[in-house]
């Protein structure tokens, strides 16, 4: 039951990402990177945490600990940001579809970017992973409305409505 919530979590917020995407390839590259009073500089900066965090947290799940968080520059516009985040999408359904329900509550020891040690369960991380990126996400949508690129609504039972569960 919990990896089938998971999954659907998932979905969701593959089906939101791709909701925003189009608002964010509309912007100009200067707006897309232009200096903004939040707390990740910019919506490039922002999307390049969102996307690096999700892949972040995967590699954890596998046992490894990465010690740096990608920088903005490392991406060069949006469309490089985004085929990252497709990629790590990808992986993320791979991991996923191999979930099993006594992995979710498998404790994962990691570090953070800091070096700071901690332990949680895997559905911790799984469950945070996609609140993280809602959390970002509205951040984000806020911004492209003022921009002139609003996104559609990007509520969990709009999802729902139109992705019946399996």
């Amino acid at each position: 039951m919990l990896v089938a919530h998971f999954q659907r979590l998932f979905a969701y917020n593959e089906w939101a990402w791709r909701q925003v995407f189009p608002s964010l390839a509309q912007l100009p590259d200067a707006e897309y990177k232009a200096a903004r009073p939040f707390f990740w500089g910019s919506l490039h900066g922002l999307m390049v945490h969102a996307v690096a965090a999700e892949a972040i947290w995967l590699t954890r799940l596998h046992g490894d600990s990465p010690t740096a968080m990608p920088q903005p520059e490392a991406f060069a516009d949006f469309a490089a940001v985004r085929a990252q985040w497709e990629a790590g999408n990808a992986a993320w359904q791979v991991y996923l579809a191999g979930l099993t329900e006594g992995d979710a509550t498998r404790i994962v020891s990691y570090q953070n970017t800091r070096g700071d040690a901690f332990q949680l369960p895997v559905a911790d991380i799984v469950q945070h992973v996609a609140n993280h990126a809602t959390e970002h996400r509205s951040q984000m949508t806020p911004i492209l409305f003022n921009s002139g690129v609003p996104t559609p609504p990007l509520d969990y039972m709009l999802f729902c409505r139109h992705s019946p569960q399996p």
